[in-house]
């Protein structure tokens, strides 16, 4: 049937037909349209929610870091201080070790004997030893030669 061959009554009806097949079209695409309408706009309210708590943390967590900045600057501080205090106190206890003297100041007079170094003294005191003596004084008669 071509609408050349309708009558008018059956063409007018089809048109209905037409105009509410496409008006039951555009209600279904305007629901359809009208959910993910809503559905963005929840996400949209979801996602500015969370933007808003995400820079509240932000701005809690860089409070905080500068906090503990100072914190850390302080506890530096009162470190060094500390230090500087025990080394002072180090420096004061400690006891000057001086090398042990090994020769005579120049102020001091010399002595006409000058000591050898090694064990001169117990040389000097020795007594040299006169031929035909012994080591207790006593006189012995000399060798004889056998010339």
């Amino acid at each position: 049937m071509t609408d050349s061959n309708m009558t008018k009554p059956a063409q007018t009806a089809e048109t209905v037909r037409a105009a509410q097949r496409t008006l039951n079209d555009a209600v279904e695409t305007a629901k359809q349209l009208k959910a993910k309408s809503r559905d963005a706009k929840r996400r949209v309210k979801i996602a500015k929610k969370a933007a808003k708590k995400a820079s509240k943390d932000s701005r809690a967590a860089r409070k905080a870091a500068e906090q503990a900045r100072r914190l850390y600057k302080k506890a530096l501080a009162r470190a060094a201080k500390d230090r500087s205090k025990a080394a002072k106190a180090a420096k004061k206890a400690q006891k000057i070790v001086t090398p042990k003297r090994t020769s005579r100041s120049r102020n001091d007079p010399q002595s006409r004997q000058r000591p050898e170094r090694a064990g001169g003294r117990e040389r000097s005191r020795q007594r040299s030893w006169e031929v035909g003596e012994d080591g207790d004084g006593a006189v012995r008669p000399a060798p004889a030669t056998a010339s």
